[in-house]
């Protein structure tokens, strides 16, 4: 083998780099290849929101994995819901992202969480932070209001409603913590003064009036002419609290203090109009509560129905039953929703009211 020189280093190659058969050329400079974006879309909040905790979770089960790993095989179910409680944690903190998007997705995990979220909720619910504070309130809020719904939504499918009852449940989709004791011990007491007082009439016939002349002469019940189709003219709790509210929410409170008295009514549900019905002995009147009690005939209800429009139905003379009354109201509140933009709660009644239809023969 020839050697070029005496002082030849192995391996040493004499001939140029371009003169080597099929040996290309080395670049002076590696070329940069573009770095492959695995970072979340910054659009799409809840994939965000979702990794940042579920990476979070694990980091933190990586860290309890390292220092407790002869705890994990005997305590795995404690350590999983450590785990759990850090990712609701670091959820609660979220609330104070000032992104609405960020928010929303936080929103829709902590509601998809359950009760489970409940204690992190209620702490944040104090945080000394405004907007977190106010956030985790608001989710509450929803979660109280849904559980409401639930309630209704199966009260309604077991056919027959008991109109008192289903309308303070009503009340709770506004204000969960509704508390319907005071507002039924006042019926009560209403009630009973209405009997003593029917017990001192001799005549017949004047006695269930003596329900109109106390609610609508002494107490002042009476119908509201302003902002007719705001929520606290439909509540049966704000109707009482302020003595005033829409036709069938007065009918509905004259009705439970007619039913406490021992006298008999019903309600009687006309387009627009809902009047209350009082029985003596085989006659009856009918009196307006939104009108203060006001003694009405079949003529002026005749009469009232024309000026709308409107041909009667002898059906719309009948005693309406509790059922089709709390429909008829769940649809004045959905209705309400509307007017004031709240479609969500609009589109949650609606639902209600199709269910309540749907088992309204049955009952």
């Amino acid at each position: 083998m020839r050697v070029f020189g005496g002082n030849a280093r192995p391996g040493y190659d004499p001939l140029p780099r371009s003169r080597v058969p099929h040996a290309p050329a080395r670049p002076r400079y590696l070329p940069i290849e573009p770095t492959p974006n695995t970072a979340p879309d910054p659009r799409n909040a809840a994939e965000t929101a979702r990794r940042a905790t579920e990476d979070t979770a694990a980091a933190s089960a990586v860290r309890l994995d390292r220092s407790n790993a002869h705890h994990v095989d005997a305590f795995g179910a404690p350590l999983a819901r450590r785990i759990a409680r850090d990712r609701l944690r670091i959820l609660t903190e979220l609330l104070h992202d000032e992104s609405p998007s960020v928010f929303e997705a936080v929103r829709a995990e902590l509601l998809r969480a359950g009760r489970s979220a409940e204690p992190a909720l209620r702490r944040a619910a104090g945080d000394p932070r405004a907007r977190v504070r106010g956030r985790a309130r608001a989710i509450l809020a929803t979660r109280e209001r849904r559980a409401a719904l639930r309630r209704l939504l199966g009260m309604a499918g077991n056919g027959a409603v008991d109109l008192e009852s289903a309308l303070f449940r009503l009340g709770r989709l506004e204000r969960p913590d509704l508390d319907a004791r005071p507002y039924k011990k006042a019926l009560d007491a209403m009630g009973l003064e209405v009997a003593r007082r029917a017990a001192n009439e001799l005549d017949s016939f004047a006695r269930p009036m003596v329900l109109a002349q106390y609610l609508g002469g002494e107490l002042g019940f009476i119908g509201s002419e302003t902002d007719f189709t705001h929520p606290d003219n439909i509540h049966l709790h704000r109707a009482i609290e302020r003595k005033c509210g829409m036709p069938l929410t007065l009918t509905a409170i004259y009705l439970f203090v007619a039913r406490r008295a021992g006298l008999r009514a019903a309600a009687v549900a006309l387009p627009g109009r809902v009047l209350l019905r009082l029985y003596a002995g085989r006659r009856s009147m009918l009196v307006d509560p939104f009108l203060g009690g006001k003694a009405r005939t079949r003529m002026d209800c005749i009469r009232y129905l024309a000026h709308n429009g409107l041909v009667p139905r002898p059906d719309w003379f009948h005693d309406a039953t509790d059922t089709a009354l709390f429909q008829r109201h769940v649809l004045n509140l959905m209705s309400s929703c509307q007017i004031r933009g709240l479609d969500a709660r609009a589109h949650e009644l609606h639902r209600l009211a199709v269910e309540i239809g749907r088992h309204k023969s049955d009952a």
